[in-house]
Parts: structure tokens; C-alpha cells; sequence
């Protein structure tokens, strides 16, 4: 059901200000949507062109609920003139509405939030579990049926002044959902609550469309472990190494049906895994230096035979990173991929099915690489390797052990049961190590 909300505001663009009507309306798939009735009728040809800012804002003084100054965006398709030509009727898109309900409190008063979370991940079927983190708020996460929304995150009882902090927690939580999931989770509402009274709302647009969960990194069961585990290494790195654009680099590659978009996509991850590691990592600690006009890295303990330091090239600064972080299975393999689908936008390959095996091999090694930065593999945690395809139709009374390349049980490669519609699935679960 969408969420409306009435507002009177002045609407602006460009030197020009009218008052107006506005009904804000957040709708099934999330988006924002504000239908505007000016109070006289505008220059259709001075709006429609558009090529001043357009925004809308409460008048002063006027009733509950207020909201602040907020861009929207109106093409021309989004404009109605009724027949008498004196009024117009217009539809805008938001990104982002804060709305005011009451006066806001103090920092030290105690308030209750709910957020409104898109695509999360099923969770066994329960309708409700606890997210515990040691110094944030507990949050209990409650499934929830409205539009693309799946769940509710609440966390009570705080002094108002911790919102941004609990605000950041639900948003890691969802990113660490995204990876987990394969499927893209975000924060699509927010509502403060004072005595159970509603007294602010934050209204975000988010795309909802990456919600298939085709291919799960992290097992169900492991979730909340996954999660509690995390978050600290999770708060360490994000920035350090622009690990939301990894995890939705890796969302995004497991949505589209092509391969070689899929791959480039991964060979993207990559390369802000380069960048970003010389940058922010090996720069700090005098390992390379960074060249500002070419924006190339080079070695400062390297020199050629002019005496200048060396280039770091991009396999090069994978490879540090991976004897830094002691992780394996890096493959010259994927560095030739990387080449060929930039150079040629293809992928050399026998047939289709060892182009997708060269896919998931090089998604999978990602996958280690987000799980080797968050340490998975200090409490023995496992994950499910996307090139490690499940088996369909098999019903599993027990867990059932693979066999390993010298014929016996490999206690490392378990089979689960899960289902997925009607269709039972071995899902292949294995100890993560580097």
C-alpha cells in the first residue's frame, strides 16, 4: 500500500516561486512521487525546459506535516494543463523526503526507530529475529508485507541523539544482507516515534529491482553469525576499500543474463579493488606512490634504470594485496580475462558453458575476497561458491558429504536441503579458508 502524505509548499524554479498543493506519495516499488497543484498557472515553456533547479519546501508556519527543501525533478510528460489554461497540474520525482510530523525533540529524549527494508533475506520463514552487535542497539528485524518492502528493523528505547549512529547500522546491516543475499536490500523508510506517536519520517527512493537472490553467498542458518560477526570489519573497510561498490558490482553481475556483461562487471571489482587498495592502503604505508595527473601507481622502493620509481601494474597490486591479506587461488587467469573483455568485449571460450565457467570462477574468487576482508574464516565460517552449481532434485534426509578429487568425504563440502519454489536443492556449503 502507498504511503501519502499532504503538504502545502511553495514550489521553486529558477527566480520563480508559487505556492502549491503537494501530495507525497511513496509507492509499491519504493519510488518517490510528488503531484503538485500550483495556486496559479506557471510559463509551461519556462518549466518544461527545466534548465534551472526545481524544489519544493513547507511554507513557514504552516501545519504538520513540513517538509524541508527538496530537489524534484519534472519532465514533460509529468505536466497536465487542465482545459481553462489557467492551471497546471505536475508530477515530480524525489530521491530523499524528510518529513516532520511534530516538533523535533531534544537530543537527550527517548524515541523508537522503525526502518522499512527492501529485499532482505528470507529468513527460514521466521517473522522475526535479533540482530545483537556489542555497543550498537539491538535490532529486531520483523517480516512485513507492503509493496517491495520484506521487513521491518526496529531498535527502541534510544536517546534521540544516537539516530545518524543507528541509522548507520541498519544501512551496513542491509549491505552486509546485499553480499550475503544476492540481492540488493535497502533502507526505503524510516519513522521516528516519541510516546508511539509518529514524529519523523525519512523517505528514500530505492531500486528495488535486484531482488532475485539467485545465487546466496552466505548459507541462511549463518545469517545473524554472518551479520554479529561482520558488522566491526565491516566498519573498517568500507571506506578504505569502497566495499558497498564491491558488493553491488557483484549484486548487479548476478541479475544480468549475460556473460560477458557479467564478467566485465566482476573485472570492474577488480580494478576499484586495485585502485582503491593502492590508494588508501599501500600509498599510507610508502609501497607505492600515486601519480595525480595520470592517476598511476608506482612503486617506491622499485627503481628502473633511469632511477625513477617503477610502474605498479594491475596485476601487480592484486597480487600485494593478496600476500598482505594471505589469500590464495589468485589465477593469471583472470588477469587474461580482465584484458579480453575490455580490449575485445569478449571472452574466448570453447562454448557458452566454459565461458560461464570463467565467469563464476573469477565471481567466486571475488566473493573470497570480501569474505577474506571480513575475516569470515576466524570463527571457521562458511559460504556457498558460486561456481559450485547446486543440485536440483535431490531430497536430503541427512547432511551428505562430497567427495573429494581422491575419491573419499570431503568434511569441508556439505550438502543442504533448501527449496526454492517447489524444487528441492543441494545447496553446496563449504569451510571458507584464504
Amino acid at each position: 500500500m502507498a504511503i501519502e502524505n499532504k503538504l502545502f509548499c511553495q514550489l521553486s524554479f529558477g527566480s520563480v516561486t508559487f505556492r502549491a498543493d503537494v501530495v507525497l506519495r511513496q509507492c509499491d516499488d519504493c519510488s518517490l512521487i510528488a503531484t503538485v497543484d500550483p495556486s496559479q498557472h506557471i510559463d509551461l515553456i519556462d518549466l518544461s525546459s527545466l534548465n534551472t533547479d526545481c524544489f519544493i519546501e513547507s511554507i513557514p508556519g504552516s501545519s504538520f506535516p513540513r517538509i524541508k527543501r527538496t530537489p524534484l525533478t519534472i519532465s514533460d510528460k509529468d505536466i497536465k494543463i487542465s482545459p481553462s489554461q489557467k492551471s497546471s497540474e505536475l508530477k515530480g520525482k524525489l530521491g530523499l523526503a524528510k518529513l516532520e510530523f511534530q516538533a523535533l525533540p531534544q537530543d537527550s529524549d527517548i524515541v523508537s526507530v522503525k526502518m522499512y527494508l527492501t529485499n532482505l533475506i528470507d529468513y527460514k520463514g521466521n517473522t522475526q529475529f535479533c540482530i545483537n552487535i556489542p555497543d550498537q542497539g539491538k535490532v529486531v528485524l520483523s517480516a512485513h508485507t507492503e509493496g517491495t518492502i520484506s521487513h521491518i528493523a526496529e531498535v527502541s528505547e534510544i536517546p534521540y541523539s544516537d539516530l545518524e549512529n543507528i541509522k548507520n547500522l541498519v544501512d551496513s546491516i542491509c549491505w552486509l544482507c546485499s553480499f550475503a543475499s544476492g540481492r540488493l536490500s535497502a533502507v526505503a523508510r524510516m519513522e521516528v516515534l516519541r510516546n508511539e506517536e509518529l514524529i519523523y519520517q525519512e523517505l528514500t527512493s530505492v531500486d528495488t529491482r535486484l531482488n532475485q537472490g539467485l545465487n546466496k553467498v552466505i548459507y541462511v542458518d549463518y545469517l545473524t553469525q554472518f551479520i554479529e560477526h561482520s558488522y566491526n570489519y565491516y566498519q573498517q573497510i568500507v571506506t578504505v576499500y569502497n566495499l558497498n561498490n564491491l558488493i553491488n558490482l557483484g549484486v548487479l553481475a548476478k541479475h544480468t543474463p549475460y556473460t560477458e556483461v557479467k564478467t566485465l562487471l566482476m573485472c570492474n571489482f577488480l580494478e576499484v579493488l586495485r585502485y582503491n587498495y593502492a590508494l588508501n592502503v599501500g600509498c599510507p604505508n610508502e609501497v607505492f606512490c600515486h601519480d595525480q595527473i595520470s592517476d598511476e601507481f608506482f612503486w617506491v622502493h622499485k627503481l628502473n634504470n633511469k632511477n625513477k620509481p617503477c610502474k605498479a601494474h594491475f596485476e601487480e597490486i592484486l597480487k600485494h594485496f593478496f600476500e598482505a591479506n594471505n589469500l590464495s587461488n589468485w589465477s593469471s587467469d583472470f588477469k587474461k580475462i580482465r584484458n579480453e573483455i575490455v580490449h575485445t568485449g569478449n571472452i574466448t571460450a570453447s562454448d557458452d558453458r566454459e565461458k560461464i565457467k570463467k565467469y563464476q570462477d573469477l565471481h567466486h574468487f571475488c566473493d573470497r575476497v570480501i569474505l577474506a576482508l571480513l575475516q569470515w574464516d576466524s570463527v571457521s565460517g562458511h559460504y556457498i561458491p558460486i561456481n559450485c552449481p547446486p543440485q536440483k532434485n535431490l531430497p536430503l534426509k541427512e547432511p551428505v558429504f562430497l567427495l573429494d578429487e581422491t575419491g573419499y568425504p570431503n568434511p569441508n563440502v556439505i550438502l543442504r536441503e533448501e527449496i526454492v519454489g517447489q524444487v528441492i536443492v543441494g545447496v553446496n556449503r563449504v569451510k571458507f579458508t584464504r
